[in-house]
Formats: C-alpha cells, sequence, structure tokens
C-alpha cells in the first residue's frame, strides 16, 4: 500500500482510499480516521424539548440508564438518542468504554483511585463528579489516557 498526499488549494479537504477489497485493516483505517476528523465535531443532545450542539470536549460520560443514555458534563445532563455501541464509533478516540454501561471521555480525567479488588474511582477536571471505572476496562482507559495525552 502506497499513500499519497495532494495539496489542492482550490479543491475541498477529503480523503479518499482506493482498495481492491474492504479489509480489516482497511475498516479500522477508516475508524481511525473518523475518528481523528470527528475529534473536534458535536453532538447533538436534548434537555427537555430543547437540542443543544455540543463539543465533546465538554462531555465528561455517557452512561445508560434503563433504555435511555445520558450525557453528562460538568454541570448539567442530556439524552442522546444513539446507543453506546453507536456512541463509541461516532467518538474521538479519548472516549473509551469505562463499564459495560458508560463511555468516558479519558481527557477530562484528572485522577484514577484504583482498586485492584473492584472498581476504581475516576475524577474529573474541575468537576465534583466522579465515575466508576469496572476492573475489566481499567486497564484499556490506562492505554488512552497514556496514547492520547501523556505521548
Amino acid at each position: 500500500m502506497k499513500l499519497r498526499i495532494e495539496i489542492d488549494p482550490d479543491g475541498p479537504e477529503e480523503v479518499v482510499i482506493k482498495a481492491k477489497a474492504i479489509t480489516e485493516s482497511l475498516q479500522n483505517l477508516q475508524t481511525k480516521l473518523e475518528r481523528t476528523l470527528n475529534a473536534s465535531g458535536e453532538i447533538a443532545l436534548k434537555k427537555g424539548n430543547e437540542e443543544f450542539y455540543l463539543p465533546y470536549r465538554e462531555i465528561l460520560y455517557f452512561e445508560t440508564e434503563g433504555k435511555s443514555v445520558t450525557a453528562y458534563t460538568k454541570d448539567e445532563a442530556f439524552q442522546t438518542a444513539l446507543h453506546l455501541n453507536e456512541l463509541s464509533l461516532l467518538l474521538p478516540k479519548s472516549f473509551t468504554r469505562a463499564s459495560k454501561s458508560c463511555i468516558v471521555n479519558t481527557a477530562k480525567i484528572c485522577s484514577i483511585v484504583r482498586s485492584p479488588t473492584g472498581v476504581s474511582v475516576a475524577r474529573f477536571s474541575g468537576s465534583d463528579s466522579i465515575l466508576y471505572i469496572s476492573r475489566k476496562y481499567y486497564h484499556v482507559v490506562r492505554e488512552i489516557i497514556e496514547e492520547t495525552r501523556l505521548n
């Protein structure tokens, strides 16, 4: 596979991948590109009858409560019609699963108190909110923090 970048000051910005077939590695590349391109994007969320368009960077975490998914910021909670599986494909790489029912924005975590026998507790910058990270997802959360923030 070769990589080529063409500069066209008058043309639209687009990424085109030409391939003979869709492979798993191409699908992974597509997912990573979409996450990178959407990293500074916004998401439509509802509160009552009002729709808000919030930048991803304002979201602390998404949590499933019954059949609905709630997005939490430092001050408010909003509803989304998207399921966690759909959100995990849409959101930038800094968002990852923290438990079966939660996706966390690792860019907003300021500390994690680890418990080797159970759930760990994450605290967020500029917020009193806490989030429980299940033992199964702790290492994934740590890896994403290292990849996106520490390097």
